[in-house]
């Protein structure tokens, strides 16, 4: 039989031992409390992928149709309109065609005188007038040879004592006149035979030059009664009717070439230095429903609008599409495009006061900060230019209470890694 002091430490040794397995299962509770404490204080937070996909900054604006060729035809000269077949919305075939005919007689009166007068002018020396110069001279040669004839009859009669004299006087002067006569008329033949002078030709060239000058005085004035299309186009509006009378300098219609047409907008001063021709432009019509057309721009004013601080552009389809001047246009205009961007949602990036940017991303449970830089935004996404990779995990929600290294928990609801598709209302950003 064992002693009461042999009992006695045997019980002691075994309460020492279950104090000291009590204490070690205390110690492991601890630890696993003071952990659960600090998960539960981990802040939670939303997260979604970085992803790549074509990123395009646009701008919407409203325009409007009109045509850059128009035209307001007016008289020059006042008279009763003769021709005027026109109608709103008649089509003109092409430049040059007869649009209306003022009635002035006098003006064609003028230009048959004065094309008459240039024909007398160019005449010159006619074959007739050759004719009958060498007429003159074959009769006064025969006139020459009778007066010879004569003088040697007078001569013999008055040596004979037949006559007195002086009819012998009057035979010689007689002669001697015809001869000058004959001469003269000679020359004249050679002259008209070998054409005129030099100076006989200048002469008559200011003629024919004067004559012709004052036909085309004349064919401009009545040219002025028949007034022609510039261009091919379609007639938008008439103000007088075939026997109306016509005023000088008073419109008689509008019209405008159809192949002018373009949308007229104007951009904020703040994209102003963006604007260039050739950026891409998708275009809506009210009087077009329910259909989207694509465009570019093709001219860039050269100023900016001091009242208003808009620059004026236009635009074209490129794809075939009914247009009429006037009606209103919607625009969206794409400024900057980036295929094949790095995009991450607008409210996982943070700026500060001096315009850097950041964001937060899960690695290892923890939240680690990345300095970012921006490049374009559309629909709720921003390119990230340099600081995140794709597939990484970023968060876009609970950012508020966040440090570089926090432990953080990602909520169930908000760690799916889906980027938000394009055309969602784009949210405020986040500030640190």
């Amino acid at each position: 039989m064992k002693s009461p002091t042999i009992h006695r430490l045997a019980a002691g040794a075994l309460m020492l031992a279950l104090a000291l397995t009590g204490c070690g299962r205390g110690s492991g509770a601890a630890t696993q409390a003071k952990t659960e404490e600090a998960q539960a204080k981990a802040p939670t937070v939303k997260t979604a992928l970085v992803q790549t996909r074509d990123l395009a900054e646009t701008l919407d604006l409203t325009g409007e149709v009109v045509a850059t060729n128009t035209v307001v035809v007016s008289a020059t000269v006042e008279g009763p309109i003769a021709f005027f077949p026109w109608r709103e919305g008649d089509r003109v075939a092409a430049a040059g065609a007869k649009l209306v005919v003022i009635e002035r007689a006098i003006y064609q009166a003028d230009v048959h005188a004065a094309r008459a007068a240039l024909d007398g002018a160019k005449a010159g020396t006619r074959s007739e007038e050759i004719a009958q110069a060498r007429e003159v001279v074959r009769k006064l040669g025969e006139a020459t040879a009778f007066a010879r004839t004569d003088l040697e009859r007078v001569t013999t009669l008055v040596a004979r004592g037949g006559l007195p004299g002086e009819a012998l006087d009057k035979a010689r002067v007689t002669l001697v006149d015809l001869q000058s006569q004959h001469e003269a008329a000679r020359q004249r033949l050679a002259m008209l035979e070998s054409g005129p002078t030099v100076t006989q030709l200048a002469v008559g060239q200011a003629a024919v030059d004067e004559a012709a000058a004052r036909l085309k005085v004349t064919e401009a004035k009545l040219g002025e009664c028949t007034i022609s299309a510039p261009f091919a186009g379609i007639i938008s509006r008439v103000h007088v009717h075939a026997g109306d009378m016509a005023g000088v300098k008073a419109p008689l219609l509008e019209m405008f070439d159809p192949a002018s047409l373009v949308v007229r907008f104007a951009v904020p001063e703040a994209q102003a230095s963006i604007l260039h021709a050739g950026l891409g432009v998708s275009l809506q019509f009210d009087a077009i429903p329910g259909r989207t057309v694509s465009g570019k721009v093709t001219r860039v004013y050269p100023d900016l609008d001091r009242r208003m601080r808009t620059r004026t552009a236009e635009a074209v389809p490129t794809q075939s599409v009914q247009l009429m001047p006037g009606i209103f246009a919607r625009l969206r205009l794409t400024l900057r495009s980036a295929p094949g961007a790095v995009v991450a949602p607008v409210e996982a990036i943070l700026r500060s006061g001096d315009g850097e940017a950041a964001a937060f991303v899960v690695q290892d449970g923890k939240a680690q900060r990345r300095q970012v830089r921006i490049g374009l935004s559309e629909a709720g996404l921003v390119q990230v230019l340099d600081g995140l990779e794709p597939g990484q995990q970023i968060i876009v929600g609970g950012l508020g209470r966040l440090k570089d290294g926090m432990t953080v928990s990602v909520s169930p609801s908000g760690g799916s890694g889906k980027t938000p598709p394009a055309g969602t209302k784009r949210p405020g950003e986040a500030k640190p």
